[in-house]
């Protein structure tokens, strides 16, 4: 305990900043030498792309006319290419919108060039070399883009007016959001000018998919990534380096105006998860949503112009990217479902596989996607007008894990008629031991069952009891959530080998196994199952609880602090302190799926902030027993008023809870068993709360604690569903296609189920070294100091006075 006080001490005090300088060395993901005129024409003479004329610094001013959430005109800068045809003909354009510099942007466009597209990326507002602020998904950057889209790009002369938009995580959703603005035709509803886009990993509800997860504070991947794009603005600017023109010294005066007001813009985008007043979900969070642009909309309204009278045009074709172990699989799945949903089957398209954040931009395991290909004959079909209906029949297409295939639908999600729902029981029953298995058979972990039979659910023996202390806050730090948080970087070598190679090494990773995570918290698992049993879409959990909060020192010791740093700051609130320093329980469930060697994998995950559970607003004030709302639909995105008034438990009253997991697509074989956990910490993926608790279970005939899902039947194979067993071959026109580099038409997939399983379902599990329970402390510390390194720059606002936005 003095050895944390002590490490927050010095992290006050300006030990921080050290870790931000280190984020520089992510320049390298992008460029590992700097980006000049030279350099791009050399890479395009190496990408056998001649005649294309490159305007290395292009200014974009957007007009104050054209944005009504600007305070004024703003210059960005683009890097804008055409080929050689341009000079011959207009052109469709290409367009990625980035707040990652362009610079390491360019390359990835050139597959466009050799179609006969001009592509431009452009640096959003208040990132890479553009001027302004960076207001993040705000409405004042959507109609930056617009203004892009639907006045810059037309009136240039290589320019035919016609405009797609690409890329992924950021570059995707801003292309959402810019759909739900751009010019459309009064009388058809097609949009002027942006004919199709593809958005990879896209989110589509700021508070609950980016920043607030079940009202817990996303802190493994917010810092990091708002660290990374402040501190790649401060980078050098490419207005530094030359073009054709040559750097003038209005260049120079400009980039150094930029790179000042990006240094200024520190403590306010710091501010952004710093301040109080964003705990709870509202205006800040709605305007960055792409959901304020589905067709459907929240009964009372959004409560400003854009999302109450915009929506995304049914005649712009979409096709969206998601991964199953993605940061943004639930913003992903919802965007097709609810944003799209007036689509036709031919203007909408998915690809869900088996990634992470990372891994899906990259798209291993499907060649058509991580070369371009995919995207140009998108873009071809719908901007060209080529006939090519490549995903009309079955416009979804997804990975099912645990067979290791890809399998072609017509819907997500699955209709009614290749479903069925099912209710799994969790009881009190102690299983028997897996053989050979060290955690089953670990003294002190707590195995119960769970059954599919409400009749033989076993209620004899002691309430479950979840204990969070001091010595147990750092539950998912050696767990696939350590991995998905962290954008799924430590899991490409595996993804590679696993899609690439078809060499499945799953159980020799860390992040692959969740029994070093389980330790001492509540596990039901299953018998081992009679037949396969695939499990597609979202999971819910509920249960009943009462909760105490142990009066022991060291919650007095973490109350002292927080109010110590509060009166030195001058700060009242902040909502990394109060949330860390707060009564209340941090619900994290999991549903893993056993291997017969006792391996368990993780599958998906849901989390709840006790505060945020789905209450009922009419119930009587001296009730002490609360059912869930009443009005509640689990998985509604609208459903949010836990979110916009959460309200503190009652010690030791008694409260139902529904905790929704992210969806998911796997296939749990026969001999398998399926074990949902229970713990009261995500770390580091989750701000941790500091108090300790004491969580006890009540599972009754009349508190029944239950895990529901739908079960994918196999009826309609070849009408509503097929099999792909070689996804390239599926997705691509011609096998051979020298413009990228060919086709190798190895098979993705054998059509044995398992027989890409490198050892098989039994073998043999490894911990793998660095992330286990007797390394968690320094994680911890770097997290604390990941966490005040908003502080830090909040508190320059004492002292340093920033221009009006």
């Amino acid at each position: 305990m003095k050895k944390i006080l002590f490490s927050l001490c010095l992290i006050l005090i300006g030990i921080i900043p050290g870790k931000l300088m280190a984020q520089s060395a992510l320049e390298g993901m992008f460029s590992t030498d700097p980006v000049t005129m030279e350099s791009i024409n050399q890479d395009l003479a190496n990408a056998g792309i001649t005649g294309a004329t490159v305007y290395f610094n292009q200014a974009v001013t957007v007009p104050a006319i054209d944005n009504p959430h600007s305070n004024g005109d703003i210059k960005l800068w683009a890097t804008v290419i055409t080929p050689a045809s341009a000079a011959a003909k207009k052109l469709p354009t290409i367009l990625i919108a980035t707040p990652y510099r362009r610079d390491g942007m360019i390359k990835g466009l050139f597959p466009f060039l050799k179609m006969d597209y001009a592509v431009m990326v452009i640096d959003i507002r208040g990132t890479g070399s553009s001027g302004g602020y960076w207001c993040s998904f705000d409405l004042c950057e959507q109609y930056d883009i617009k203004y892009v889209v639907d006045r810059w790009i037309p009136a240039q002369k290589w320019s035919n007016g016609q405009v797609g938009m690409y890329g992924a995580s950021y570059m995707g959703i801003i292309q959402m959001l810019t759909a739900g603005l751009v010019d459309v035709d009064e009388e058809t509803g097609e949009p002027v000018h942006l004919k199709a886009i593809f958005p990879a990993v896209p989110m589509s509800d700021a508070y609950r998919d980016i920043v607030m997860h079940g009202g817990n504070v996303d802190m493994a991947f917010i810092p990091q990534w708002m660290g990374t794009v402040d501190i790649m603005a401060l980078m050098p600017s490419l207005l530094y380096r030359q073009d054709d023109d040559g750097v003038t010294a209005y260049d120079i005066a400009e980039a150094v105006f930029n790179w000042t007001a990006s240094m200024e813009q520190l403590g306010i985008t710091a501010g952004w998860i710093m301040d109080a007043g964003h705990i709870e979900d509202g205006p800040f969070y709605d305007r960055k949503s792409p959901m304020i642009y589905w067709p459907v909309k929240p009964q009372a309204g959004w409560g400003f112009t854009e999302g109450d009278t915009r929506t995304i045009s049914t005649s712009l074709p979409v096709l969206t990217i998601g991964g199953w172990f993605d940061i943004f699989t639930r913003g992903t799945l919802n965007n097709f479902q609810y944003g799209l949903a007036d689509h036709a089957a031919a203007d909408k398209a998915m690809i869900v596989g088996e990634w992470y954040h990372a891994t899906a931009a990259m798209g291993p395991g499907v060649t058509s996607l991580s070369n371009g290909e995919l995207a140009v004959r998108w873009f071809d079909w719908k901007i060209k007008n080529k006939s090519d209906s490549f995903m009309a029949e079955y416009p979804v297409l997804l990975y099912v894990m645990g067979v290791d295939r890809w399998r072609a639908e017509k819907s997500w999600p699955l209709p009614g008629d290749r479903v069925t729902g099912k209710t799994m029981f969790l009881s009190r029953a102690v299983i028997d031991p897996i053989e050979g298995d060290p955690f089953t058979n670990r003294e002190g972990n707590l195995i119960y069952g769970l059954c599919g039979d409400s009749g033989a659910v076993d209620y004899d023996g002691e309430d479950p009891v979840l204990n969070h202390s001091e010595y147990q806050y750092l539950h998912g730090w050696s767990s696939r959530s350590d991995c998905r948080w962290m954008a799924g970087l430590f899991a490409i070598e595996q993804q590679t080998s696993k899609l690439e190679q078809g060499i499945n090494n799953d159980a020799d990773y860390w992040f692959e196994d969740e029994r070093s995570d389980d330790w001492k918290i509540p596990t039901f698992t299953t018998e081992p199952l009679e037949e396969d049993m695939e499990i597609t879409g979202p999971v819910l959990l509920k249960f009943w609880a009462r909760t105490e909060f142990p009066n022991t020192l060291f919650p007095l010791k973490i109350d002292a602090l927080t109010k110590l740093i509060k009166f030195k700051t001058g700060m009242s609130e902040n909502l990394i302190l109060d949330m860390l320093n707060d009564k209340d329980v941090q619900f994290v469930a999991e549903l893993n799926d056993v291997f017969p060697d006792g391996r368990a994998r993780n599958i998906t995950s849901g989390w709840l902030r006790a505060s945020h559970r789905q209450k009922n607003s009419q119930e009587s004030p001296a009730e002490t027993e609360h059912a869930l709302d009443p009005a509640y639909v689990p998985f509604d995105p609208f459903y949010d008023s836990p979110d916009k008034t959460p309200e503190k438990i009652s010690e030791g009253e008694l409260y139902e809870y529904a905790i929704e997991l992210w969806p998911t697509c796997n296939v749990f074989r026969k001999g398998h068993r399926i074990r949902v956990t229970l713990s009261a910490s995500d770390f580091p993926h989750l701000l941790p709360i500091l108090q300790p608790s004491k969580t006890t279970l009540v599972m009754d005939e009349d508190h029944r604690a239950v895990v529901e899902f739908s079960v994918t039947g196999s009826e309609g194979e070849g009408e509503s569903w097929k099999w792909v067993d070689d996804v390239d071959k599926y997705l691509t026109k011609e096998k051979d296609d020298p413009r990228f580099g060919g086709y190798d038409g190895r098979s993705a997939v054998d059509d044995t189920a398992g027989s890409r399983n490198a050892g098989g379902c039994g073998s043999a599990a490894h911990a793998g070294t660095g992330h286990g329970v007797e390394t968690a402390m320094p994680g911890l510390l770097n997290l604390m100091a990941t966490m005040l390194i908003p502080l830090i720059l909040v508190l320059r606002r004492r002292w340093i006075k920033y221009p009006s936005r």
